[in-house]
C-alpha cells in the first residue's frame, strides 16, 4: 500500500503567490469586459446606421409619393365632345372616324353594328354576332361609275372570322356628318344585288347601343 503524501496541485500558496494570482485574475476580468464593450458599441453602430437607413427610405418614398401627379382617367367624358353635323374627314382616298347604326337586311332582319374608319382600311363589326370584318378601299378606276362626283367610297369585304359571310362590298356615302352604307353582293348571272343597308352616325349613344 502506498504512502499518502500531500498533493502538490493543493499546497498551500505563499502571500507573493496569491497577491500574483489575484492581479492575474483582475488582468483577465479586465479584458473580457473590455472586448465586450466593444462588441455592444459595435451592435449600437449597426442599430443607428439601420435605423438611418430606414427613415431615409420612408423620406424618400414620401418625396416620391407627393412628387408624383395623380392618376387621371384615360377617357374623360366630358372632354369628348363630337360634332355630328360636321363634314367627315378623309385620308388617303378613304374616310376616318367610328360610326354606328341599325343596319337591316329586310323589314324583320336588323341588327346593331359599327364601322371604324382609318383611310383606305376599315374594321366592321356586328357585336351580337360576333361578326367581324376587315374592308379595304377600292381605287376609284376600279369602283363603280356612281362614283364619279368623289362622294361614294367603295371598299372590298373580307371576313376576318368564321361567324359572318362576305363575298361582296360596301358602298358609303358622306352625307352632313352622317354616313349612308349599303352592301352588294354579285349573284350566279353576274348582277349586283343591294343584301343590307345603314344609317351610321357619330352619335356616342349609338356606339354604345352597338356594344351591347
Amino acid at each position: 500500500m502506498p504512502e499518502n503524501t500531500p498533493d502538490k496541485q493543493h499546497a498551500p500558496l505563499s502571500n507573493a503567490q496569491r497577491i500574483h494570482e489575484a492581479e492575474q485574475s483582475t488582468q483577465n476580468s479586465f479584458a473580457q469586459y473590455k472586448g465586450s464593450a466593444k462588441t455592444e458599441t459595435w451592435m449600437w453602430i449597426v442599430g443607428i446606421l439601420v435605423v438611418i437607413i430606414v427613415v431615409a427610405a420612408a423620406v424618400f418614398a414620401g418625396v416620391r409619393y407627393l412628387a408624383e401627379p395623380e392618376e387621371q382617367p384615360i377617357l374623360d367624358k366630358q372632354l369628348v365632345e363630337v360634332d355630328e353635323s360636321a363634314p367627315v374627314e378623309t385620308l388617303d382616298g378613304g374616310l376616318v372616324g367610328t360610326f354606328a347604326g341599325e343596319f337591316n337586311a329586310g323589314p324583320d332582319n336588323s341588327w346593331q353594328g359599327a364601322i371604324s374608319f382609318a383611310g383606305a382600311t376599315a374594321i366592321l363589326a356586328y357585336p351580337h354576332s360576333g361578326c367581324q370584318a376587315l374592308l379595304q378601299l377600292t381605287p376609284p378606276e376600279q369602283a363603280d361609275a356612281s362614283a364619279d362626283d368623289g362622294s361614294v367610297y367603295t371598299y372590298d369585304t373580307q371576313a376576318l372570322n368564321r361567324k359572318c359571310v362576305s363575298d361582296g362590298y360596301w358602298e358609303f356615302e358622306e352625307d352632313s356628318g352622317a354616313v349612308s352604307a349599303q352592301y352588294f353582293e354579285v349573284n350566279n348571272d353576274g348582277e349586283t344585288e343591294l343584301k343590307a343597308a345603314a344609317q351610321l352616325t357619330r352619335n356616342l349613344d349609338e356606339l354604345v347601343a352597338s356594344a351591347r
